[in-house]
């Protein structure tokens, strides 16, 4: 692809300062606003331990009434959402304060169905863990003829 810019002829012989590419580098960098995503990644583990899968999911933050877990065949859905607020303790002027609400979210499919009347799920230490029985295979069977 050929693409034509047409710039101002005012300039004709431009003098090249050896820093100003350094300056305008380190100028965008500090006046770049910091992005940020709305919804992280948690960090998964996910094992097969004999006839169970067991998923570890890191959730900083979250507590557990806030954690959602969806397994539907063999895919499984997991979001949390963490909140957290400064104490204000009485009679103390607060002089500076943070505050964050961060949400987690990820979703993935297993290689085969899950039992999910028959899974588990703790979380202790801010390590959400999973274990998800695999859901035994339909098996061929023979069918005679009459």
């Amino acid at each position: 692809m050929f693409s034509l810019t047409s710039r101002p002829s005012t300039n004709l012989t431009p003098v090249r300062d050896p820093f100003s590419f350094m300056d305008s580098l380190f100028s965008d960098w500090m006046t770049a606003r910091p992005t940020s995503t709305l919804v992280s990644r948690a960090r998964l583990e996910v094992c097969e331990r004999g006839n169970n899968y067991e998923v570890r999911a890191e959730l900083p933050g979250a507590r557990k009434d806030d954690i959602s877990i969806d397994v539907e065949g063999s895919y499984v859905s997991i979001s949390a959402k963490t909140d957290s607020r400064s104490e204000q303790k009485e009679g103390s002027t607060v002089l500076y304060s943070e505050r964050s609400h961060e949400s987690y979210a990820r979703s993935f499919e297993l290689p085969q169905a899950v039992d999910s009347s028959k899974a588990t799920a703790r979380f202790e230490d801010g390590v959400l863990t999973l274990t998800l029985p695999k859901k035994d295979a339909p098996r061929a069977t023979h069918v005679a003829i009459e």
